[in-house]
């Protein structure tokens, strides 16, 4: 017995819905969820004793890290940062990069922390500011930068003292996942902004404590498996519409 033109469009509506749900069904049990992004506050300072020495072409972290080139550094007490294996806490030793100017960003593994898969890349510093002349920082407090294109910025902090700061930022990887960090190295000197600049520019180096804080946030990157979820939502409406429109029926 023959279908009337009815019952047979009943069923292509049925057929295509059906096609949509469990194509997307299966996209879905084939999808692993990614891991969650690192997140919260990283704090950190030299281990004991040690310190940063710049240049205007360096900047050396001391005392010396477990790996190649590094120093080596703690995390401080407002550390909070959450990442695939747990939480990063304070008391938490790591590695930090030595930096060159010669060396093209981006620096991979400029901090790592042991036993964890976090893997901070420096992907640029700064910026500093456009008055080099330091002489108008002791006078009016009047931020400066030791020359043209330094990332550091050279603030009067009064009593003759210097506070100066570095601005931070890049991409955080954790086992396939990436998120964003930045932050501020930061320090204090006993000596005028203008004195800094000199021994700079006369080719000798400053030394000093340091600490910094940054901030891990979710990078504003689609997740994979974002992406091919709706990519193939858009191909099934489009295949929907296709097989709609040469057999003539409404979804």
């Amino acid at each position: 017995m023959g279908l009337d033109s009815k019952t047979i469009t009943v069923f292509k509506r049925v057929g295509i819905r059906s096609l949509l749900a469990l194509s997307m069904l299966a996209c879905v049990s084939f999808v692993t969820p990614a891991s969650a992004s690192v997140m919260g506050i990283l704090t950190e300072a030299s281990c004991p004793g040690g310190g940063v020495t710049v240049t205007l072409t360096t900047i050396i972290f001391s005392p010396n890290g477990t790996a190649p080139n590094t120093g080596c550094i703690d995390t401080g007490i407002n550390t909070n940062l959450t990442f695939s294996g747990g939480t990063l806490s304070p008391g938490a030793v790591g590695n930090i990069l030595d930096l060159n100017s010669g060396n093209p960003f981006p620096f991979d593994k400029f901090m790592t922390f042991a036993g964890t898969s976090l893997d901070f890349v420096l992907t640029g510093l700064g910026p500093g500011v456009a008055n080099t002349n330091c002489a108008l920082t002791d006078a009016g407090g009047i931020d400066c930068s030791v020359v043209a294109g330094s990332p550091f910025v050279l603030s009067n902090a009064g009593t003759g003292n210097t506070g100066i700061k570095l601005k931070v930022f890049g991409t955080i990887t954790d086992n396939g996942v990436t998120s964003n960090w930045n932050g501020s190295f930061t320090t204090q000197l006993t000596q005028s902004a203008v004195s800094i600049q000199s021994t700079e520019l006369g080719g000798g180096s400053i030394g000093s404590a340091q600490s910094a804080q940054f901030t891990a946030t979710v990078a504003s990157i689609p997740e994979p498996s974002s992406i091919f979820l709706g990519s193939l939502g858009i191909v099934m409406l489009l295949v929907g519409a296709r097989f709609r429109k040469s057999h003539g029926t409404r979804v």
